[in-house]
This record gives structure tokens, C-alpha cells and sequence, in this order.
């Protein structure tokens, strides 16, 4: 699934960056970092990387990738030079940046580990809940939320200390995969995986060292079956439901505002042209909300939006393809094994 949960913003996309651009796709099932011009899909070359590569990021000028099968980061340079930050647990999973650093959750490692990403060094590790996953960053960059697919919490981080100051108790059964703090910071939401449910909560409601209870949680809705993700704006809250091909979309506080179906296995969503358009696993096609179709060269798992374009992952079919929501597909690649979640450099 996707690199996280994802508060919308109106800035997203690349208006205005260099012409040559690069993609630069992690390639699970071959340890590599694979790179296409992003303007035909010409192929670049490949970056050996690490054991199962799943999610990049950038970050001055840097490409870093997140090795699963390994205790490290591998930082890739624009020359190509690649360099390994030992995370010292197993698993690195998902990027999120703060005060200057990257805070890569590890699966495995049950911790999150800090990461300089100019001098290339581990700064340290903070305990977190068993198996995090997705990271969300507050708007005002003060405060991380990492959630645990074991321990049914969200991870309350500061990123100054690197201290793990609470917790939000998302229930003793819950699975919490998504995690997205609205863009005005004044709700946060986790996806139960186990439970089919959106959970919201109050991001400020533990701020203290050692807290943890119930209080901050604000509310909850069921949702389709196997959520995975989510999708959140200033007024609305997405949750695709993979097992039911259903997308159940909510007000801010959780209130039912309607239940799309009619999809096959959905994965996330992006807002392009005025529509909300939404990633199917299960189909070759990209569908909107309001019906708009787009085909596909096959089914995408993973995507990244570029202005008004997605560069989309056919993990099942190791091909990407960068798709034009107006015209349809501008270009397909062939990649190494299991393409997954790319970054445009």
C-alpha cells in the first residue's frame, strides 16, 4: 500500500520544478531503485539498495529508501553514490520528516529510527508501539503520530527530544495502519485494519510525557472491509475499503456523507481536475468519484501525483505507467520486480 495517510493540501504537485525530472521506483523484488525519465519513461539505470525496498523519499537533493529485509536507509545521491544508515533494528518501512530529520518507523524493530539526513548518521531511536507503521506529521511540524499494528495506539513523538511523550488507545483489538492529522491540526485519524473503522481524535489531547488514555479519542465510524489507508482534507475523510470495493467518505467529525461503490480492490485517492479519482488494485482503470474513467495499463497499488498526472506502480505486473487523467496513459516502463512506492527527483 501507499507510502501513508495523507492530509490534502492545495500545493501538491511540482508546477514550476526542472524539466528533467527523474522516477526513481523502489523494486521490491529485485533490491533495487529503478529511475525513468519522467518525461518518456526512458530508463535510467538501476541503484542496487538493500533487501525489499518499499517506500522513498527525498530530501535535500538525496533519495532515501526504506529497506525492509535490512537494519538500514539507503541514501542515494544525484551522482548516484549510494551510502547505508544503519537503523540497528529490522524493518524500515515508512518516511516522515521533522526538525530537520527523518523519522523512519521499523516494523520489526518496534521503534523509529532518526535519521540525519545531511551528515548520513542515525541520531537515535525512539521506542514506539509494536510494529508501527505509517508516521503523520502535525501541520506545525511540533509533534509525530505513529501508529502500531500490534498494540491498538497511536504513538504520540516529539521531534525535537525524540521522545515518545503518549499514546492514543485506539482500542485493544485495533490494527492501526493509516494515520492522517487534518490540515488544521485540530483532528487526527487512524484506520483500525481489524476493527473496519475510522477512528478520529484530538492531536492535542496527550502532550505530556507518560500520558496515555482514552480521552483524546473523538469519535469512530465503520468502514468497508480491510481498510488499509486514508485520505484526509479539511472538511472530508476518505477511507477505501479494499475487501468490499467500497469508499466511504465522512464529514470531519465522522459523520457518514456517503458510500461510494462500485470499485474493485481501492486504494487511495487523489484530487486532480476538479474530481477525486481513485487507485484500484483490483482494475485497470482509474475511476472518480462522480463516474470519470480512465484505463490503465493494469491494476496500480501504488501512486504519485505529478501536477495534474500519476505516476502509477503495477506492482503485480512490474510495470509503471504515467497517466494523464485528460489523456489517458503518456507512457508505460517495464521495472524490476514489484514496483512500489516511487518519488519524481
Amino acid at each position: 500500500m501507499t507510502g501513508g495517510g495523507r492530509a490534502e493540501r492545495d500545493d501538491v504537485g511540482d508546477a514550476g520544478s526542472p524539466p528533467a525530472r527523474v522516477v526513481a521506483v523502489p523494486c521490491e523484488g529485485d533490491d533495487a531503485l529503478a529511475l525513468f525519465a519522467l518525461a518518456d519513461g526512458d530508463p535510467l539505470g538501476e541503484v542496487p539498495v538493500g533487501s525489499h525496498p518499499v517506500h522513498a523519499t527525498t530530501f535535500g537533493g538525496r533519495t532515501f529508501v526504506a529497506t525492509m529485509g535490512d537494519r538500514a536507509v539507503t541514501a542515494v545521491d544525484a551522482d548516484g553514490a549510494v551510502s547505508r544508515i544503519e537503523t540497528g533494528v529490522l524493518g524500515p518501512s515508512h518516511f516522515a520528516a521533522a526538525n530537520g530529520e527523518l523519522f523512519v518507523s521499523c516494523t520489526a524493530g518496534d521503534a523509529l529510527a532518526v535519521v540525519d539526513p545531511e551528515t548520513l548518521t542515525l541520531v537515535a531511536r525512539v521506542a514506539v508501539g509494536a510494529e508501527p507503521h505509517e508516521v503523520a506529521v502535525a501541520p506545525d511540524g511540533r509533534r509525530l503520530y505513529a501508529g502500531s499494528r500490534r498494540e491498538g495506539v497511536v504513538d504520540v513523538v516529539d521531534p525535537a527530544s525524540h521522545e515518545r511523550i503518549g499514546a492514543v488507545d485506539v482500542g485493544a483489538d485495533a490494527r492501526v495502519q493509516g494515520v492522517a492529522i487534518g490540515p488544521e491540526g485540530a483532528r487526527g485519524y487512524a484506520v483500525d485494519q481489524a476493527g473496519a473503522r475510522v477512528v478520529a481524535f484530538d492531536p492535542g489531547g496527550v502532550d505530556e510525557p507518560g500520558g496515555a488514555s482514552e480521552e483524546p479519542v473523538l469519535g469512530a465510524a465503520a468502514v468497508g472491509a480491510d481498510p488499509y489507508d486514508l485520505v484526509v482534507t479539511a472538511d472530508r475523510v476518505f477511507v477505501p475499503g479494499r475487501e468490499d470495493g467500497v469508499v466511504h467518505e465522512f464529514d470531519r467529525d465522522l459523520g457518514l456523507a456517503a458510500v461510494h461503490e462500485g470499485f474493485a480492490r481501492p486504494v487511495d485517492l487523489f484530487r486532480i481536475g476538479g474530481e477525486r479519482w481513485v487507485l484500484d488494485a483490483g482494475d485497470d482503470r482509474l475511476r472518480s468519484l462522480g463516474g470519470s474513467v480512465v484505463e490503465t495499463p493494469a491494476p496500480g497499488l501504488v501512486a504519485t501525483r505529478v501536477e495534474d498526472r500519476l505516476v502509477v506502480s503495477h506492482y503485480d505486473d512490474d510495470r509503471i505507467s504515467l497517466v494523464d487523467v485528460a489523456e489517458g496513459t503518456v507512457w508505460t516502463a517495464e521495472t524490476p520486480a514489484y514496483p512500489f512506492g516511487s518519488v519524481v527527483v
